[in-house]
């Protein structure tokens, strides 16, 4: 289930570059407007892998897009208008963030020094699309992709695994299948058992030319109640997968890769390769 919400302000506003936090917040902001128990539940607890032993919230949203704006050193700037995508499997977060958003249609975007209000205008409803077992997929957000490693002191740090780092390359591929797959038995509450079963995903090479092979990004995601600042690198590319479409589901769904949750990992399905073969 997927909607996509637009907001307006009066006055125009300036959004810094890393407002992912403030978004996070909002969005948890408008289910807490329609149940304060499940934003709670959400926030807090999410939907438990007894498997793995972790937790997921299984919802991702895209990065805003502004209408208009002039990009300057502090970020975006003369915002009037701003408009994103929610995504989820999950019923219950879906009808509590539009009753949320319905029940006086206003948010606000919390930063250090300025909260930016804004007033909903349109919330639209999006229709899913058919997923087979090969399809590509613009990115509407970085996908990041994290693991575990052991730092000289002997204790562990998390580390975001670099596409252009071929020594990384395989491990990025590998870790978004095994968070898929457990996003999939939290889901579905049952295990999953193609593990053969073909996977690939590659970023579109003609657009890394493009870009001379700048595809990262650095983001700084600032918990303004705790003054904590976590740097998540992600990766923003069109790309092709090749996999179980359960799976690819599961990720348009919820977010490929890591921290769906907090703005990442969101796409948009641009082609269906199996239905365009002869094209």
């Amino acid at each position: 289930m997927r909607v996509k919400i637009t907001a307006g302000t009066r006055q125009p506003a300036a959004i810094p570059f890393n407002y992912n936090y403030a978004l996070h917040s909002a969005i948890y902001g408008f289910i807490k407007k329609s149940s304060n128990e499940y934003s709670s539940y959400l926030h807090d607890k999410g939907f438990i892998n007894e498997a793995v032993k972790k937790r997921f919230k299984l919802f991702t949203f895209s990065k805003l897009f502004f209408a208009p704006s002039r990009i300057k050193k502090n970020g975006f700037n003369g915002v009037k208008e701003i408009s994103f995508i929610f995504s989820t499997p999950i019923e219950q977060s879906y009808e509590h963030l539009i009753l949320g958003l319905f029940s006086d249609q206003t948010f606000h975007l919390n930063f250090f020094d300025e909260k930016i209000n804004f007033s909903v205008t349109q919330v639209e409803s999006l229709p899913e699309p058919q997923f087979d077992s090969e399809c590509k997929f613009l990115c509407l957000s970085p996908i990041a992709v994290s693991t575990q490693r052991e730092k000289e002191n002997g204790s562990l740090e998390q580390h975001y695994l670099d596409y252009m780092n071929p020594e990384e390359r395989e491990h990025f591929i590998e870790n978004i299948k095994k968070n898929l797959i457990n996003e999939y038995q939290t889901f579905y509450k049952t295990d999953y058992t193609d593990h053969e079963q073909e996977f690939k995903l590659s970023f579109d090479v003609n657009y890394i030319a493009k870009r001379q092979g700048k595809i990262s990004k650095l983001i700084h995601f600032k918990k303004i109640d705790k003054n904590i600042k976590t740097k998540i690198k992600g990766f923003e590319a069109p790309f092709k997968i090749i996999a179980d479409s359960r799976l690819i589901k599961i990720g348009y769904d919820c977010g490929f890769g890591n921290g769906g949750s907090m703005g990442f990992g969101c796409v948009e399905i641009i082609i269906n390769t199996d239905n365009n073969k002869n094209d």
